[in-house]
Order: structure tokens, then sequence, then C-alpha cells
């Protein structure tokens, strides 16, 4: 495992708050806890990890397949976030949001800045050498 990456971000409110990564290289794997609650984690493995860097990038929306530990196979959710919109910005922010059963969701809002380091630590563990990984 690599030591976890924590990224800036609010919640919808403005209340700051961190998104957290952690990779294992050996089974090509993200683990993101929104929130830094535990409720709100999720993995997301291989090419998923690249799809989500993309959307985040592209400002696209997209349902990532990830796994949840109590609620198995799910989604996480990206999208552009359209409540803070700068009309002079080049880009939308980024929301990520985790919606589970019996209301519990969270939705996580990332300044276009803070959506490169997300995805920078998405992305980053793949080009850390392995002499990096103690």
């Amino acid at each position: 495992m690599f030591a976890p990456r924590t990224v800036p971000c609010r919640l919808p409110d403005g209340t700051t708050t961190v998104t957290t990564v952690r990779h294992d290289r050996r089974s090509r794997m993200a683990t993101i806890r929104l929130t830094g609650t535990s409720l709100f984690t999720v993995s997301v493995r291989g090419r998923h990890i690249d799809e989500l860097a993309e959307a985040l990038r592209e400002g696209d929306s997209l349902g990532v397949p990830c796994r949840h530990a109590e609620h198995g196979d799910w989604l996480l959710g990206v999208h552009p976030h359209q409540w803070w919109v700068n009309p002079h910005a080049e880009r939308l922010p980024m929301e990520l949001y985790l919606l589970l059963p019996d209301d519990q969701q969270v939705i996580v809002v990332f300044t276009p800045d803070e959506a490169d380091q997300l995805v920078f630590a998405l992305l980053t563990a793949d080009l850390v050498g392995a002499d990096q990984c103690r």
C-alpha cells in the first residue's frame, strides 16, 4: 500500500473536508474515502480509476463501478457541480457523490485546482517507483 494522499474539498454548504486516496499497486486498486468517514469509503479497481480521472479532467458525468465494504458492488458518481459557477472560469468545479441505502449520502465538491490534485492522487501510484512503496 502507498501512503494515503489527502485532497482538500468541500461539502455543498462550503464546509471544508478532505478526500483521501490510498493505492494498492499489487491489485491496481485505489481506496477513496470521502469526508474522512469510513462509511463513505469505496474501492475502485483497474481501468475504472482511469475513467474516474478522465471524467474529472474533462468535466464529464459518470457512474464509476466501485466496491463498498458493507454494500458490495456500487457506483461512485462524478459530475460537474452547478452551484458554485463562476462565469469567468475555464472549468466547473466537480463533485463526487455516494448514495447509500437508508438515505446515507455524501457529496464533496472540488474546485478545478482541487480536481487536478485528485486526478494526480488517483494516477500517481502508477508513476511511483517500487523503491518508494515501503
